[in-house]
Formats: structure tokens, C-alpha cells, sequence
């Protein structure tokens, strides 16, 4: 069994990751370019925690031609991928209700999870995907508008609702505040992570891997208002540095390509998030989301963190050097449909997050090509929920344990 394991990225993904090799008894550095833990795509990414139901994921946003006629291509290719998907993401909620309840995790959780079904077209088509979503073992409940509106007594009279999927083991949480806490748990099992160090080669030569790094801390001091938490910056020697490793493991997205050395057909999947103060009002307290409420019509996604609202959408899918420019308006007018007056719209905070996505909307799970080289570019398509069961099953598998999941159809071969 290979001991000693290097993590690039410290995203979600990475700490995750992190913690899981070394709870099973591996030597783990982390190396991230950024300051901290969930700088980048985990930022500002959805708070929802959901299982993966297909036929609800971002298949409508936005695309160039090229992307959309790769995805054509793959969604003619047979196998047993979805429901791979389906019971990973069921083991990874599990997963992080464990981790939540045995190391104490506070990330401001909330249980729960509604998608609206706004007319009787939409309510239709769930009927007729209800037996196959069940089949694949998911809990999913039809329920009436009323009844929907009795778990959400936050949601305006004025929306047009016709029904809406319940599913009870969904929910929402603070994916930062999860990572922030676990990396201090990760560390407790003597995980080292190396902030402002910028990974530029791995090689391999038969015996192990070398990985080049470099640190690289920014030009200037951070402000005062960009803080990072104690320890997270401590000077390395300058210049590049070796290091050699039994096995690596890629959690860094978009850029994990070029370190691969391989063509990986990826995409960039764009995200924008609004993140605003409930209203706090004792004569209205149903104002604001209990849980996790989804629109699929607009693409919006609607969760409550502790006394916080967090709406994400505005989905785009575009190739790897594109800048989107994100619609928050759009966000504020879902928001203002479905919960309207909830939130202090003064003290709202924007933000936008980028990951990396393959023509088939899957994750990309396991083994490389290169030997010791490992991928965890998990999908973030409804919200973080994937997480934690990802990188359970990959360290399992690194260790040479049988898998508590089967994934061999969501590795990165099927992209060749």
C-alpha cells in the first residue's frame, strides 16, 4: 500500500480527500496556490446538499456547439454510470452526516430538500421519471403544492406552484465552513498542507512520482479585511522544489490537465451565488427557506445556511479560458418570486465559482493512465454533495481496500 500521498488543491475536494488518506493511515501533504482551504470554486459555490437525480441537473444551461455535440455523443454511450452517481451521492450524504456527527462539524446544516414543479407539464414529466428514479433506490416523494408549502410556509402566495419532489435525505450547508473544519480535523492526523505553493510538474519513473513545486506567495501583504487564519502561510525556500511521493492525487479542476500529461476534455462550468442576512422579523418568522429549494424552470437554487440565504444559479458552460460576466439581478428576482422580502438585501455578498465539467456531466473518479497518479474532479451540479463520498471511495481504493462504492464507470478512461 502506498504511505506517502500528495494532494494538489484544497478546494472541498482536496481537504476531503486529505482527511480520508490519512484516517486510513497514509502520510499527506497538501499543496494549494491559494491562502487557505475553499478559496476558489468552493468559495461561493451552492450550499445545497442533494443526491444526484437525473434529469435534474444543468443539461439546459447554456454551451457552445462543441460542448453540446460531446455531450450528445456521451449520452449515447451505454453503461451503468447513473446509477453509480445515484448511490455514491446517496453514500456521500451519509458520509457527511457522519463526519458532522463524529467530529462535531458545525457548517450550519439544514435538512430537507423541495424542487418545484411549477406547472402541469413539469409535474408530468416527474410522474413518468418517478419509477425509474426509485428503481435506482433514490427517495424521492411526490408531494401536492400544499404540502409544499406547509414545509416552506416561507414561499410567496403569488408564485405559481403546481406540485414538487421531496427528498428527505437532501438538505443545505455551509461548504466552506465544512472544509475550514475539517482541515483542522485533517491535520489532527498530522496532515500537512502548504498554502501559496504552486505545483508546476509531476513525473513519473517506474518506482514513484516527483512532484516540482514552488512557493509562491503573493506580491503584496493581504489586507487586513483578507486575513488568513493562523498558520495558514509559512514561508518555504524560494525557487522550485522537489518531492517525491507514492501517490498523487489531482483535486485541483481545471487545472489538472497539464499536470496530467494527458488530453483531458474538459469544460468550465460557471456558477454565480448571492449570499445575504435572513430578515429577522418576530411578527413574520416563516420568512426565508426552512432547507434546500430548487427551480429547475430557472435554474436557480435557494438554500438556507444558519441565518443566512445563499441563491445560486445562472449557469454557463463555456471552454476553459472564457470569462462570464454573472447576471446577480436574476438571482435577487428568483429570490424575490419564490421567498420574497426574506433577506437584508443591503449586506448582500456576490461571488462566482468556476470547476471544471466533462461533456457527460459525471465526476471524474479514480486511476490515471500514469500509475500513482489519482483524479477527484467531482461535479458540483447540485451543490457539494458529492464531496465527501467521493473522496472516501478514491482513498479506498488508493489503499487497495475493496471500494464501499463501485465508480469504475465514472473514471477518467471513458473520456479517452
Amino acid at each position: 500500500m502506498s504511505r506517502s500521498v500528495a494532494v494538489v488543491g484544497a478546494g472541498l475536494a482536496g481537504v476531503t480527500t486529505a482527511y480520508e488518506l490519512a484516517a486510513l493511515g497514509f502520510k499527506v501533504q497538501v499543496f494549494e496556490r491559494g491562502g487557505s482551504v475553499a478559496e476558489q470554486a468552493s468559495f461561493a459555490s451552492s450550499a445545497l446538499l442533494s443526491p444526484f437525480v437525473p434529469g435534474l441537473a444543468d443539461a439546459g444551461a447554456p454551451a457552445p456547439l462543441g460542448f453540446r455535440f460531446r455531450r450528445w455523443r456521451a449520452g449515447r454511450k451505454g453503461g451503468d454510470a447513473a446509477s453509480q452517481l445515484a448511490a455514491l451521492s446517496q453514500l456521500s450524504l451519509a458520509r457527511t452526516t457522519e463526519l458532522r456527527r463524529e467530529l462535531g462539524l458545525e457548517d450550519e446544516a439544514s435538512d430537507g430538500l423541495l424542487v418545484a414543479l411549477t406547472d402541469a407539464k413539469h409535474v408530468a414529466t416527474a410522474e413518468a421519471r418517478l419509477e425509474g428514479w426509485q428503481a435506482l433506490g433514490l427517495q424521492v416523494e411526490l408531494i401536492e403544492a400544499g404540502e409544499a408549502r406547509l414545509r416552506e410556509p416561507g414561499l410567496s402566495a403569488d408564485a405559481s406552484l403546481a406540485a414538487a419532489l421531496a427528498l428527505p435525505h437532501g438538505g443545505a450547508g455551509n461548504a466552506r465552513l465544512f472544509a475550514q473544519q475539517l482541515r483542522l480535523q485533517a491535520q489532527r492526523l498530522d496532515v500537512e498542507f502548504r498554502f501559496h505553493t504552486t505545483v508546476r510538474a509531476i513525473s513519473a519513473d517506474g518506482v514513484g512520482l516527483t512532484m516540482r513545486h514552488e512557493y509562491t506567495p503573493p506580491a503584496e501583504a493581504p489586507t487586513r479585511s483578507a486575513e488568513r487564519d493562523a498558520g495558514d502561510t509559512v514561508p518555504q525556500p524560494t525557487g522550485p522544489q522537489d518531492a517525491r511521493f507514492d501517490a498523487i492525487v489531482l483535486c485541483n479542476g481545471l487545472d489538472a490537465p497539464p499536470l496530467l500529461g494527458q488530453r483531458l476534455p474538459l469544460s468550465a462550468r460557471h456558477e454565480a451565488s448571492v449570499t445575504a442576512p435572513l430578515r429577522l422579523l418576530e411578527a413574520h418568522p416563516e420568512l426565508g427557506p426552512k432547507a434546500g429549494w430548487v427551480d429547475p424552470s430557472r435554474g436557480l437554487t435557494v438554500a438556507r445556511t444558519g441565518q443566512r440565504v445563499r441563491v445560486s444559479g445562472g449557469l454557463a458552460v463555456t471552454d476553459t479560458r472564457t470569462k462570464v460576466n454573472p447576471d446577480f439581478e436574476a438571482l435577487h428576482r428568483g429570490l424575490q418570486h419564490w421567498f420574497p422580502g426574506s433577506v437584508l438585501h443591503q449586506q448582500v455578498q456576490q461571488g462566482q465559482a468556476r470547476r471544471a465539467m466533462s461533456a457527460d456531466g459525471l465526476p471524474v473518479l479514480g486511476a490515471s493512465s500514469k500509475p500513482g497518479l489519482w483524479l477527484n474532479l467531482s461535479l458540483g451540479g447540485q451543490g457539494w454533495g458529492l464531496a465527501c463520498g467521493s473522496a472516501q471511495v478514491l482513498a479506498q481504493q488508493i489503499a487497495g481496500l475493496t471500494p464501499a462504492q463501485d465508480i469504475a464507470e465514472l473514471g477518467p478512461q471513458r473520456l479517452a
